[in-house]
């Protein structure tokens, strides 16, 4: 009994690592350390350290992607090395100043508004052109979005690749 409730506990974890994602909680990180806690239990028969080193590096890679999403849409839509400071910096600030506003929600929608604020200030203040901020700062907002969106499809990668091993 205490095997399955185990288990059910195990795939719990997996699936709220995927969900709280869009909050801005590293689930990815979450993941890896219940692969890591069940190989500890298992004696790493099923789930080897190989997988979870592989799982690291996934979340590690991500956790960089996601943070530089918004700066690298920021320069695809025209910005310069200012909009994508800007996109970074606001990203990260829009998120810690939403947080105490309204815990969960207030980070996502303060990392999204916080990458479009600051590309776009940045940008605007570097170029003083309003139209070419404006492009900027949603190159950001689009980044920022699609960090998380491909955040959310590689943590399903990592439960999908550790279902495969464990069944």
């Amino acid at each position: 009994m205490w095997e399955i409730l185990g288990i059910i506990l195990f795939w719990m974890v997996l699936i709220a690592g995927i969900l709280i994602i869009p909050f801005g909680v590293a689930g990815t990180f979450i993941i890896v350390g219940a692969a890591l806690i069940y190989g500890l239990i298992t004696g790493f028969e099923e789930i080897s350290i190989r997988i979870i080193i592989i799982l690291f590096v996934m979340a590690v890679i991500m956790e960089i992607l996601e943070a530089v999403y918004g700066a690298l849409l920021a320069k695809k839509f025209g910005g310069s090395r200012w909009g994508m400071i800007g996109a970074m910096v606001g990203g990260f600030s829009g998120a810690a100043i939403g947080t105490p506003i309204m815990p969960v929600l207030g980070t996502l929608i303060g990392a999204f508004l916080g990458s479009f604020l600051g590309a776009m200030t940045f940008e605007f203040v570097h170029e003083n052109n309003s139209r070419r901020a404006f492009r900027v700062g949603l190159g950001a907002f689009f980044g920022a979005v699609s960090g998380k969106i491909t955040k959310i499809i590689v943590a399903i990668t990592m439960v999908i690749l550790i279902g495969l091993k464990l069944y």
